[in-house]
């Protein structure tokens, strides 16, 4: 922070950082998210190996250092962080979450649909619960589950177009081209601005006229 003078800013450190054996958990917990932010990444990380030794069986700082290792692209050391919060909390939510992204992320979609089940288990209500199994289904193959997935998804909330877009791709790979055409319009009444969806009912469009020349009964509609 600037400040107008440099003896404020002399006096305002020497007020900030107390003698070392004040600090706490929580203080180099956020020291890790400020060092993470300014792009010091070594120091952050130092700074969550402090806040740890200081407090070992804090979920939510090794749910920190999980998320900081996976904006790293240092996928098994997150991996293993949300595995120390889960070891601690078997009930943590987050640690669950986040813990199947960073096995997307490295590709292992078995074990991060795994990740999900649980964690959409503890939180039936939440959106991005389901929405990352649906992905992570349709990663596998599964479109069917994938499917189910994203209904879940947007039963409970029905206004994020997301939802609709996903549905949609899913509704398109497994040939049900109106059915997905019905999706991404329904995303777009959502958010007009969604470009992806149109760019998605675009290609649905196209396979609509593909099959209906090669088959005069395919069915066909009108998209005003």
């Amino acid at each position: 922070m600037k400040l107008a003078k440099t003896i404020i800013a002399l006096l305002a450190a020497i007020c900030i950082y107390p003698a070392l054996g004040e600090y706490t958990a929580d203080y180099w917990s956020v020291q890790a998210n400020q060092f993470y932010l300014n792009g010091s990444y070594e120091k952050a990380a130092e700074s969550y190996d402090k806040a740890l030794e200081l407090d070992p069986t804090n979920v939510a700082i090794w749910n920190k250092k999980g998320l900081f290792s996976a904006s790293l692209g240092k996928f098994d050391d997150a991996i293993a962080d949300f595995d120390r919060a889960i070891a601690l909390n078997s009930s943590f939510f987050d640690a669950w979450f986040n813990k199947a992204g960073a096995l997307n992320n490295a590709k292992r979609f078995d074990e991060a649909l795994l990740s999900l089940d649980k964690a959409t288990s503890l939180d039936p209500s939440d959106y991005d619960g389901w929405s990352n199994k649906g992905m992570t289904q349709a990663n596998l193959g599964r479109l069917s589950d994938a499917l189910e997935s994203f209904e879940e998804a947007i039963q409970i909330n029905p206004n994020d177009p997301r939802g609709w877009n996903n549905k949609g791709i899913v509704l398109q790979s497994l040939g049900r081209y109106q059915d997905a055409l019905t999706s991404f319009n329904k995303a777009i009444e959502i958010n007009p601005s969604y470009e992806t969806a149109r760019q998605n009912r675009e290609l649905v469009l196209q396979d609509i006229d593909q099959y209906s020349q090669a088959d005069p009964d395919f069915p066909t509609e009108k998209v005003l």
